[in-house]
């Protein structure tokens, strides 16, 4: 009874070992994208923005190695008077830094791309939430509604990327501030505002201290 109790040990124990193994073997590596905060603020306050808009992009706390379709866009206004958002001057870079007009997602995005965009406006105290593409995205169905079609940035080229290293991409957006009591040319303050984001890859035993690499 000994031996098969010691026998019954030995292959639990082995069975065990076999699931531990093939529950780490299936565990895989993930992408962070974060804004860059301390670089958003420096530019704000660089603008004299800081305290009159926020802006905040909705992001995921972890990404398997996939594409990102569009980036949800919120920009809330704190100062005294209306913000413009100048969409057609506004750009999206990609990891290889090549820069593409913003394209504002619309609900029958039945949109002719060689007009201008109408700008979007942020009345004092309010915000502004948007769904946004680069323009090289869309496709044209049969139908003549626009499709995004390729990703804004594909997160697999991140796979390979060393412990230490990183990817960027950027969102660039124009706003223009008007004088509350004003209504000349001349009162509209135009501000170029740079949303830096930062990809990273994360090693799967990134949470588990004693079998990181």
């Amino acid at each position: 009874m000994a031996g098969l109790d010691l026998l019954i040990i030995v292959v639990y124990a082995l069975t065990l070992v076999y699931v531990a193994r093939q529950a780490l073997g299936e565990m895989e590596d993930w992408a962070t994208v974060q804004l860059d905060r301390d670089g958003l603020k420096e530019e704000l306050t660089r603008a004299d923005l800081q305290g009159k808009v926020n802006i905040n992009v909705g992001l995921k706390p972890r990404y398997g190695f996939e594409p990102i379709t569009d980036l949800a866009l919120s920009i809330s206004n704190g100062s005294p008077a209306p913000i413009y958002v100048d969409w057609d001057r506004s750009s999206l870079t990609n990891f290889q830094g090549r820069s593409r007009r913003v394209i504002r997602i619309t609900p029958s995005m039945n949109l002719d791309l060689s007009r201008p965009q109408v700008f979007s406006v942020i009345a004092p105290g309010k915000s502004l939430s948007e769904r946004i593409v680069a323009e090289d995205m869309l496709k044209r169905t049969p139908e003549g509604i626009l499709q995004v079609a390729a990703p804004l940035v594909d997160l697999g080229a991140a796979r390979g990327l060393p412990d230490d290293g990183k990817l960027e991409f950027s969102l660039r957006l124009l706003l223009l501030l008007v004088e509350q009591e004003r209504q000349v040319d001349d009162d509209v303050t135009t501000h170029a505002v740079l949303c830096r984001f930062i990809v990273r890859r994360i090693p799967w035993n990134h949470d588990i201290p004693w079998l990181r690499r």
